[in-house]
């Protein structure tokens, strides 16, 4: 393991039930269908607004309607993430794990299906600029598919200088999972805060490396055991 590739949404910010409800929000104003705890499982989270767009409103949308709606939407959920001050706080032990990871310098980078709006905001929110490089975080720009295809981390993977199987990376969702083995990286430790998918996500084989609630003890777990385990194999071979 050389770099690490975090998701966001769910991963490094617990705010799934915002992007839930600005979801369910948007869908209720513009169609009369309802949303089931398997489409917000396999079909919103790790997917584009794009995607969800067409799946859930209209095959049919233009660019322009599409774009205006995905604008509306991730507005409506920034005004959500700051009528919930309180809630806007890094993953229990993240800035920690962060921290360590900077002292070390292993590469690292921010890959999530969100829009670049969102991202600057995050960046301003939560000071990012302490670990991250903006210009490195991969996020939805419309020209590659969304999670679960494995676009999102092969550039990831891509822009940190390192094959996918160099990499480690941490995801909440099940798309995103899914897009990660289909990338062939090499450490894919699954995040479910609330305890809510670790069934889903064992049956599927989806958290072979690990499944964690939080950021404590990240480091040593996972990170630091990696390193240890390659130098190791590395006098091995000499």
């Amino acid at each position: 393991m050389k770099g690490i590739i975090f998701d966001f949404n769910g991963t490094m910010f617990q705010d799934s039930h915002l992007h839930e409800e600005a979801w369910i929000h948007m869908i209720h104003k513009y169609t009369k269908g309802e949303l089931s705890d398997e489409d917000i499982l396999k079909n919103i989270h790790g997917r584009t607004n794009n995607e969800i767009l067409n799946f859930f409103i209209s095959k049919t949308l233009t660019d322009k309607e599409i774009a205006s709606l995905s604008y509306e939407k991730e507005a409506y959920y920034r005004n959500l993430c700051k009528a919930n001050e309180t809630d806007l706080v890094l993953t229990e032990g993240l800035e920690e794990t962060l921290d360590i990871i900077i002292k070390h310098r292993v590469p690292i980078t921010i890959a999530t299906a969100t829009v670049k709006e969102n991202v600057d905001f995050y960046f301003e929110v939560f000071q990012l600029n302490r670990w991250f490089d903006i210009d490195k975080v991969i996020y939805d720009n419309g020209r590659f598919p969304g999670k679960p295809q494995p676009d999102i981390f092969l550039h990831a993977a891509k822009i940190l200088d390192l094959q996918p199987n160099e990499c480690l990376v941490i995801e909440d969702a099940y798309s995103g999972l899914l897009a990660a083995q289909r990338a062939g990286i090499a450490t894919i430790v699954a995040i479910d805060p609330e305890r809510k998918n670790r069934s889903i996500f064992l049956e599927a084989n989806l958290c072979q490396d690990g499944l964690i609630t939080n950021f404590i003890n990240f480091w040593p777990l996972f990170i630091e055991k990696n390193i240890n385990k390659e130098k190791e194999n590395g006098k091995k071979s000499v």
